[in-house]
């Protein structure tokens, strides 16, 4: 059997969706710490890290809320079927979030797909979502125009394709996610 692809994809509303009530949670970390600004909550986290300050408060008000938000994860059990397939047929599968990695790990048990992917890197293990891909590729010893990320946010593709990834926008919720799969496992003999 020939190698299958290397597909990176993200978590939330990509291969599942959570559920997490962002607007209201960004209102109770401004309400505590100050204002956000246009920034998203996790590009204003990983500035606050990376000038040194505690994060570690605001953290814990967004995994209370994903811990929550696991009461009623939405998740596709084809979808995680043709994935299980896929890796059945060489294909390599890691994860990259910036969901906290314990709720990662439950939201893959609630989904029947722990031991799914080779690789798990959520936001406890390394807030950026680049160093969390460049991660991945380390741990593969892939090159980048090996392998496919797929994520539903425009800013995640841009970051695949600047870091010379083939990367896909696709989403969970319009089903352009299965649809993908279904046609890639089509094309794995």
């Amino acid at each position: 059997m020939s190698p299958g692809p290397k597909l990176i994809l993200d978590f939330d509303g990509t291969i599942a969706a959570l559920g997490v009530d962002w607007g209201a949670l960004r209102a109770r970390i401004e309400e505590a710490y100050g204002p956000i600004g246009p920034r998203t909550i996790f590009s204003w986290l990983l500035e606050r890290a990376e000038e040194g300050l505690d994060i570690s408060g605001p953290l814990e008000l967004i995994k209370e809320a994903e811990l929550e938000a696991l009461k009623a994860l939405d998740f596709d059990g084809e979808l995680v079927g043709l994935l299980r397939a896929l890796g059945e047929r060489g294909a390599r599968l890691a994860l990259v979030s910036l969901q906290d990695d314990e709720v990662l790990r439950r939201a893959l048990e609630a989904m029947g797909a722990s031991g799914l992917f080779d690789i798990v890197v959520g936001r406890a293990t390394e807030l950026s979502r680049e160093r969390q891909v460049r991660r991945v590729l380390e741990h593969w010893g892939a090159l980048p125009g090996d392998v496919i990320f797929i994520s539903d946010r425009t800013d995640d593709v841009e970051l695949g394709l600047k870091l010379g990834l083939r990367a896909l926008r696709l989403a969970y919720r319009d089903g352009s996610v299965l649809s993908w799969l279904r046609g890639l496992l089509r094309g794995i003999k």
